[in-house]
């Protein structure tokens, strides 16, 4: 009984010094890369076509939004030397746009009149605000506070 007892003892110790051993060398084992060396390249290629690709079409992008922006610029400085060239336009009342709304055409008439802000506003259906716009307006007064 003893031997097999002792046998077991051995096994076992014969194990366990089998399995450290083959932690030791895993351990010491250097990490191998990634890619096999003979597929490094080819990922490596595609890699650089691949942003190849990216940088072209960003490229082209920015290309189309500098077009776009000439486009736009050319078309300001049009405007502006219109606008510097052009006689000003005069009209014989600041509020002619204003008139045509059907909205306040009664309201612009009767502020031309003369009569006052608040009752503009209780005849016509509008806001004292809006009507003592529209008495600043009849009046010409631009700008000026009241």
């Amino acid at each position: 009984m003893q031997w097999v007892i002792g046998g077991i003892l051995v096994a076992s110790i014969a194990w366990v010094m089998f399995e450290v051993v083959r932690w030791w060398r895993v351990r010491q084992r250097k990490p191998s890369p990634s890619l096999p060396q003979s597929a490094a390249p080819f990922g490596l290629d595609l890699t650089v076509k691949t942003l190849e690709r990216r940088c072209d079409a960003l490229q082209h992008l920015l290309d189309e939004h500098a077009r776009q922006l000439q486009q736009i610029l050319d078309r300001l400085q049009r405007l502006e030397q219109q606008a510097t060239t052009a006689p000003p336009v005069s009209s014989s009342s600041p509020v002619e746009p204003l008139a045509a709304s059907p909205e306040y055409v009664e309201p612009m008439v009767l502020a031309r009149r003369g009569l006052d802000a608040p009752a503009i506003a209780a005849r016509c259906g509008i806001t004292l605000g809006e009507a003592e716009l529209l008495v600043a307006m009849a009046r010409g007064d631009r700008g000026n506070t009241p």
